[in-house]
């Protein structure tokens, strides 16, 4: 039986592991970096809402999606903050390397950001290249990724309590966890 070819606006068909073997998973990106906008994937249309303006002289700071069949606590499919060089757009595909997670509780709901990194590009140097577990992401940068998801969360009106970190393989077994989860429904 042919399967029908995937739908560029279903992204729950796309597979949640890149086909390469590199335990790679798909991002997709619904806020790029460096700007104001938040958007947010509306699954009955097939299209990104624009949800959130953040106040002049804010910008998000890194590409900010999910990873597809997922189903985090929240309902939600699992979110991941991407450390990319540049800002990609809306609706991209992206094949990242999960480096850990920020733990977050949002209004005492368990909230994690998965953190990770573009897919290494022969010949094309990342500053994220080095990277292979959140302990190898600079401190500083941690702390301003904290920083602005309570900030922003707070002026939604939201409660954030910050948890730590963990490794890439907690972080990876949370993917397969909310994997699980998708499937349930």
């Amino acid at each position: 039986m042919k399967k029908p070819p995937i739908n560029p606006t279903n992204y729950d068909a796309i597979p949640t592991y890149a086909d390469d073997g590199d335990n790679l998973v798909h991002a997709v990106i619904e806020t790029p970096a460096q700007i104001r906008h938040k958007y947010a994937f509306v699954p009955k249309y097939g299209i990104m809402l624009l949800k959130l303006t953040l106040a002049e002289g804010l910008a998000w700071p890194y590409d900010y999606g999910f990873i597809p069949q997922t189903r985090a606590d929240d309902g939600d499919p699992t979110d991941v903050l991407v450390l990319g060089d540049a800002p990609t757009f809306s609706g991209c595909l992206l094949q990242v390397r999960i480096l850990g997670a920020v733990l977050l509780k949002k209004d005492g709901v368990v909230n994690n950001r998965l953190v990770a990194c573009p897919k290494k590009t022969p010949g094309v140097a990342l500053s994220s290249d080095a990277f292979k577990d959140i302990d190898d992401v600079p401190k500083e940068t941690l702390a301003g990724i904290e920083r602005f998801l309570i900030e922003y969360s707070g002026v939604e009106g939201n409660k954030i309590e910050f948890d730590g970190t963990c490794s890439r393989k907690k972080a990876l077994a949370m993917i397969d966890r909310d994997r699980k989860q998708f499937k349930k429904f």
